[in-house]
């Protein structure tokens, strides 16, 4: 009995593990399973009470159910093998096209088949994930199998009469139900096996493609400086095998067929952007709408708005084609080419009236071209048919730059300033892709030229990527604003875009030198040699580290300083819609959110690049002794900042005056803050001289100001009368009625009567015009009622003045006249004298 039942297992333990692949896993369980049994059969256990036998018997009972239930739910061939025939098929035509030699594969198209065995991997991966996981939930089948066997229950002696026959009938009922149990497992164990070896073949044989690939990519990438066609002034040495309409037609359905299968694996991505795309544009419509229906100003907000007015859809599809290749895996270049498509036509109708009809015109033209080099670069295999089209393509393309620099020079402010840049290095890539084509180099000539041409036509696209986000931000700006009747001034606007300016166009040159190195088929070569140098471990004394640590951290550190000055600056906006409720402001608070935001993205920045906080231990230990040398008074600024931050004597958009100097917080920073002058000069003071200094804020509990006027009038007039003009002209609307205003008569002045006038108004910013006002209503009453207000004047005696002839002569020109006079009388006396 023990040795057939050794047999047995040792039969089904053998064959099990080589359907699988795993003999010595066969063989292992062989040598556990007969030790068990072994040591069960050499020792005398003592044989469980009934009771426990029949318990245990239930328990083994429901495990046995638990199991069954897990082996009913077989494995889904269908979902697994759906994709297997496609796949199959495609590599099979990836293998014939490697080994046809009789035509030379692009280097664009090598790219197009790894791609697609990436893609292929990919799912083929999924579905041994799937295999896998099936095949270790049958292993937790067999080991609870192997446990309920090896149980001293399972091994009674049935032929024992000391055993009740119902008793027995249950332990035989429990023997079947674990050999049926057993005999399913088998069944599971070998069908899965069958998938995980069908598998495990397809995966040997992508990796044995996407070797073969490489290799051919390598050879590709190292002859593309290599003469590859005779020179232009010889006799052509390639045969027109097949006509370029041919090629165009076979490359389409080609590429048809892979990218539909690419958006087949990667439904519910696709179906996640769609959603987002629909989101995204009802949002847009939705700010749209209620700008027009509820702002006063909606004509202006909406003129200094372009693109998202005039079609929000296209403005949408504008905003997500540049980003969507970074969220799909391994994009195929028939994805990529039909993204550059919809993007550039959006482009396209978006420059509808933008530009003049010529310049207009001249667009057009270069996005014929821009679609004819698209086409040419899903081409699977070089044609050299194509060389004078190429050449005739690069000429229209470098008149077309041409014209546009010809009209950037006739009008400097039409276009922004790295178009020049930009259209000279387009000619110069043109330029380089004809040289290319008339000494024999055609392969670098079509990469120059699609590449020149792609590029230029993303860099445009990518700009107006820039201005449509800038003015969806800026409509919402306009939608949160606090009233029906306010919108965002002009100034706000324009910082808004200059802000938003740097760090988008930053990532958007990001964006187009990664799309640049890919339409030169380098990207890869990049991007692999960059991750050498990035991650190369480096010694410096006895710190080891590697680029991309530093990179990493100093990266961070900077996206949070930006994130920092950015959430300081829109909080300031929001501040000036709420300047008269201070208590709804954050104001200096703004200080604490910039500081926690760099505090974390600090954190952060250590954490991720891996330097380690006990490094960063050392540097703040000498951060500190630098403190106690020299950088105590940037310590103390520091501290203060934090402190105003936390007491908040002084809030962003108060007034007022420290040090003799006087005027609104614009800011408080780190180290200093800002006060916009009166005269509109902007101060900087060290925040420890505003907690150090006497500081007086007028506007700290609330807005309201007392304002004082000295009066003075005549001796001569009526006292009551003065009272009451002036009591009649601080009873105007904008004056407080409480407190009170009061009149009082001040004090007797050497030529005047002083009356002083005090007064209440609620808001700090309109007390100057609010003074202006009463003053001029006294001054005009005063001159109605005839209430004479003196002025100093004094009276000059002359006890001698040489010269004077009459008392009545009181100016210079009489006593000039006086002595020509008195000249004309001595001369007419000395005449009678002779």
């Amino acid at each position: 009995m023990k040795f057939n039942s050794l047999f047995v297992i040792f039969v089904f333990s053998f064959f099990s593990a080589k359907a699988i692949g795993l003999e010595q896993q066969g063989l292992d369980t062989l040598l556990k399973v007969s030790e068990v049994v072994e040591e069960q059969t050499e020792e005398k256990e003592e044989l469980p009470s009934l009771e426990g036998s029949i318990r245990k018997s239930q328990e083994y009972t429901i495990q046995l159910n638990r199991i069954n239930f897990t082996l009913s739910k077989e494995l889904d061939s269908l979902e697994i093998m759906e994709d297997f025939p496609i796949a199959e098929r495609l590599t099979l035509v990836i293998q014939n096209r490697l080994e046809d030699t009789d035509s030379k594969i692009s280097i664009r198209y090598l790219q197009e088949l790894e791609n697609l065995l990436k893609n292929i991997k990919s799912q083929i991966s999924i579905a041994e994930r799937k295999v896998t996981s099936r095949i270790e939930e049958l292993v937790s089948v067999r080991e609870q199998l192997e446990e309920i066997k090896g149980d001293g229950l399972y091994q009674l002696d049935l032929r024992d009469s000391s055993i009740l026959p119902e008793y027995q009938n249950a332990l035989t009922q429990l023997r079947e139900y674990v050999q049926k149990t057993d005999s399913t497992l088998n069944g599971q164990r070998i069908y899965t096996a069958s998938f995980q070896t069908r598998i495990a073949r397809k995966m040997i044989r992508i990796s044995e493609l996407s070797e073969s690939i490489e290799v051919e990519l390598r050879k590709v990438e190292k002859a593309l400086l290599s003469k590859d066609l005779n020179y232009i002034w010889e006799k052509s040495t390639y045969k027109n095998d097949s006509k370029l309409g041919t090629v165009f037609i076979e490359s389409i359905r080609l590429n048809e067929t892979i990218l539909y299968r690419y958006l087949k694996n990667h439904l519910g991505l696709s179906i996640f952007f769609l959603v987002v795309f629909l989101a995204l544009y009802f949002w847009i419509r939705n700010i749209l709408t209620v700008i027009k229906s509820q702002k006063e100003f909606a004509k202006i907000i909406l003129e200094r708005a372009y693109y998202v007015p005039k079609n929000p859809l296209l403005s949408v599809l504008v905003i997500l084609t540049p980003i969507l290749p970074f969220f799909f895996p391994n994009p195929t270049i028939s994805f990529m080419t039909v993204l550059l498509w919809v993007g550039v036509i959006s482009v396209t109708i978006l420059l509808i009236g933008r530009f003049p009809k010529g310049l207009y015109r001249n667009w057009i033209v270069f996005v014929f071209i821009f679609l004819i080099y698209t086409v040419s670069n899903l081409y699977r295999d070089i044609n050299y048919s194509e060389r004078w089209y190429l050449i005739f393509l690069s000429v229209i393309g470098i008149y077309l730059a041409l014209r546009i620099v010809k009209f950037q020079k006739n009008n400097p402010d039409s276009f922004p300033s790295f178009i020049s840049v930009l259209v000279k290095f387009y000619i110069a890539m043109q330029s380089l892709s004809i040289l290319s084509n008339i000494f024999g180099r055609f392969t670098l000539s079509k990469i120059l030229g699609v590449a020149a041409t792609v590029s230029f036509t993303q860099a445009v696209a990518l700009y107006l990527f820039v201005l449509i986000i800038m003015e969806v931000i800026y409509l919402q700006i306009e939608l949160r604003g606090k009233g029906e009747n306010d919108f965002t001034s002009y100034i706000d606007f324009h910082r808004i875009q200059a802000r938003l300016k740097k760090v988008l166009f930053g990532l958007v040159g990001i964006i187009w030198v990664y799309f640049f190195f890919d339409n030169l088929s380098l990207l890869d070569i990049v991007l692999e040699n960059g991750k050498q140098i990035l991650t190369t471990p480096r010694t410096l004394i006895n710190t080891t580290f590697t680029f991309g640590n530093i990179l990493v951290f100093f990266l961070i550190v900077y996206v949070s300083s930006i994130l920092a000055n950015n959430v300081a600056y829109f909080a300031t906006m929001k501040d000036q819609q709420k300047a008269s409720a201070r208590d709804k402001r954050l104001g200096s608070s703004i200080l604490l959110i910039r500081l926690s935001v760099l505090s974390v993205g600090f954190l952060f920045a250590v954490g991720a690049s891996g330097i380690g906080f006990e490094k960063i231990a050392i540097v703040l230990g000498a951060l500190s002794l630098g403190i106690g040398f020299g950088l105590q008074t940037i310590v103390n600024n520091l501290v203060s900042g934090v402190i105003l931050a936390f007491e908040k004597p002084i809030q962003i958009g108060d007034a007022i005056e420290v040090g003799g100097r006087s005027g609104t917080v614009k800011d408080v920073g780190i180290r200093s803050s800002k006060i916009q002058a009166y005269d509109g000069s902007e101060i900087i003071i060290p925040n420890g001289d505003l907690l150090s200094q006497h500081l007086i804020n007028w506007t700290l509990s609330d807005k309201k100001r007392r304002v004082e006027l000295i009066i003075g009038v005549s001796y001569n007039s009526d006292m009551e009368l003065v009272s009451k003009i002036l009591s009649e002209q601080i009873e105007i609307e904008e004056v407080m009625k409480n407190p009170e205003p009061r009149v009082l008569l001040q004090s007797f002045a050497d030529s005047a009567v002083e009356f002083r006038v005090l007064f209440w108004v609620d808001n700090f910013d309109l007390w100057i015009n609010i003074r202006n006002q009463v003053m001029r209503g006294i001054f005009r009453a005063f001159k109605e009622n005839g209430v004479e207000i003196p002025f100093p004047q004094r009276d000059l005696n002359f006890k001698s003045f040489p010269g004077l002839l009459d008392e009545k002569i009181k100016s210079s020109a009489e006593l000039e006249e006086s002595k020509k006079l008195k000249e004309i009388q001595d001369g007419d006396g000395k005449d009678k004298e002779g």
